[in-house]
Order: structure tokens, then C-alpha cells, then sequence
């Protein structure tokens, strides 16, 4: 009886309960001290992976905020190019230059090219 009841004590002993956690025992326990050091690589590993999960996030949200605002800015140089277009025709440069009242002529014959003899 004596062994059925020492193989019981071991089997209880082996078995973790909430109890054993709960208290600290388990921290006094063999099996936890001759593994402590994987146990702490486990723990150490777990928190280089959240970390890494964490600065990928950022780094995503990051990056798609510059596309949008890479997306907006190239959407102001568009406007700005069709507007410049617009303002470069010489229609529209006669205009504002009526509009302004400056002392500005269209000329009626092309520009004559100057030949200098050296």
C-alpha cells in the first residue's frame, strides 16, 4: 500500500494544478530549473516576433500614407500642367496682356534671323 500511495504522491506531484502555479511552487519545481533557459529563449523569441509584428504594421500604414500622398500631389502637377497649357496659348496670352493694358504688340512678320560675319 505504501508504494501505491508514494507512486500517487509522484503522480500528483508531476501533474501541474493552478494551485502549484498560483502559489510559486512550480517555479521550485526540477523539470522547470533544468529548462529555464530554453524557457526564457521561448520568452525572448515571443517578444523580438511582437515587435517585429508591430514595426511591419507601422511600416505598412506608413507606406500607404505616402502613396496617398504621393497619389494627391500628382494630381495637383496635372492640374497645374493643364492649367500652365491653357495659359501658354497665344490666345490667352493676348488676353491677359490686353487685360493688364501693357504697350505690347503682336508682331505681323516672323522674326528675321542676324548673320554676323566674322
Amino acid at each position: 500500500m505504501s508504494e501505491n500511495k508514494q507512486n500517487a504522491d509522484n503522480t500528483n506531484d508531476r501533474n501541474l494544478s493552478l494551485m502549484q502555479f498560483l502559489s510559486g511552487n512550480i517555479l521550485t519545481r526540477e523539470s522547470l530549473r533544468k529548462n529555464i533557459w530554453f524557457i526564457l529563449f521561448l520568452v525572448l523569441l515571443s517578444v523580438i516576433y511582437i515587435n517585429n509584428k508591430y514595426k511591419t504594421e507601422s511600416l505598412l500604414l506608413n507606406i500607404i500614407r505616402l502613396q496617398n500622398e504621393v497619389k494627391e500631389y500628382r494630381d495637383r502637377s496635372v492640374s497645374y500642367a493643364s492649367e500652365l497649357m491653357s495659359l501658354s496659348r497665344e490666345s490667352e496670352v493676348i488676353k491677359i496682356i490686353e487685360e493688364k493694358k501693357m504697350n505690347l504688340q503682336e508682331l505681323k512678320m516672323p522674326p528675321e534671323k542676324i548673320e554676323v560675319r566674322k
